[in-house]
């Protein structure tokens, strides 16, 4: 589905300097808000940066949503434009915007979250992380993206789909693109179902009451060394820093790096280029990245990660009416309404 969106933004507009900046912007503003919130946010609440609910609650802060829902609420918004390409130019936004924040996220990201997972290991069990990292670094998506980006910008492009849209002739390859572009509609969709089940297991649904009473059990028993070597946050003073920092402070801060890189030159005005300051926008409202569940899972952590889930699930539920309402002033802000 990104490869295909890629490849059709990119012969129809060209790449230009603004959207090679949009994967440099997601880097960027991720590492702001990393900043903000380990040396202004953490300090002011009393909250050790170090602590395993410090780091979670600072890569909650950093790294949004920026896969699944974007992609939905492009589809949902654009779907009935009069403009007929709006669709895949905001589809081709968030596909750069991957290019830039998947990679920081499962490297720095990562390393954020779990700074001792790799701790005490060898020569060979470092090189298989490393690896292992780079593997994580770069999911299908990106790769997808990449391989969009690369066809878009050779000859082999003009096998798959043609240039002008005036001429009846199609390309050698169209019947490949048009069902390889057809089968990644179910992109969203798929992505959609993978992140309700993901939520609903902060939600309860699917455990058994008897496995509530061990895990409250075993915890209760755990509780004195945990408030001794780990003070817990409390889960109302999270949620409410996690949900300002992502629904107000960051499209407050990727507004400005957006003026900023306008006044420099390196992107157009949102007269000249207003999906791409909206895809942006679109992209820091977003809620915190579901994938530090995985995170957790994939480290053996799973208390850790059903903790996430149960928080993640309270920030999603309560950030939608914010979030609808930054985007409805973005895209009146914009003129794509």
């Amino acid at each position: 589905f990104l490869c295909t969106s890629i490849i059709t933004s990119v012969n129809k507009y060209g790449l230009s300097r603004s959207q090679l900046a949009v994967p440099i912007l997601a880097i960027i503003q991720s590492l702001v808000l990393y900043t903000v919130t380990t040396q202004i946010t953490l300090p002011l609440f009393g909250i050790d940066d170090q602590s395993d609910d410090g780091r979670g609650a600072t890569v909650c802060c950093s790294f949004g949503n920026s896969g699944v829902i974007p992609l939905i609420f492009c589809e949902s918004l654009f779907r009935r434009s009069t403009a007929a390409d709006n669709v895949a130019k905001s589809t081709a936004f968030v596909s750069l915007f991957l290019v830039g924040w998947s990679p920081f996220f499962w490297s720095f990201g990562r390393e954020v979250l779990l700074s001792n997972a790799n701790s005490g290991c060898s020569v060979d069990d470092n090189t298989a992380g490393l690896l292992a990292t780079v593997k994580r670094a770069f999911p299908p998506p990106v790769i997808g993206v990449f391989i969009g980006l690369f066809i878009a910008t050779t000859p082999l492009c003009s096998l798959f789909t043609t240039t002008s849209a005036d001429t009846a002739e199609k390309a050698p390859l169209a019947v490949i693109f048009d069902s390889v572009s057809n089968f990644g509609r179910a992109a969203s969709p798929l992505s959609l179902l993978i992140l309700v089940a993901s939520l609903a297991v902060g939600a309860g649904v699917g455990t058994c009451s008897k496995q509530k009473m061990q895990s409250s059990i075993q915890q209760s028993k755990e509780v004195h060394v945990e408030t001794r070597n780990n003070p817990n946050i409390s889960f109302l003073t999270k949620w409410s820093f996690v949900s300002l920092t992502r629904v107000f402070l960051s499209p407050a801060l990727m507004y400005g790096l957006l003026n900023l890189s306008a006044r420099t030159g390196i992107i157009g005005d949102a007269d000249a280029d207003p999906m791409l300051w909206f895809v942006l926008i679109l992209e820091a409202s977003m809620p915190p990245a579901q994938n530090s569940v995985t995170m957790y899972q994939v480290a053996d952590k799973g208390e850790e990660a059903g903790e996430m889930a149960k928080f993640l699930f309270a920030v999603y539920a309560t950030c939608m009416l914010p979030i609808v309402l930054v985007l409805t002033w973005a895209l009146e802000k914009f003129g794509l309404a």
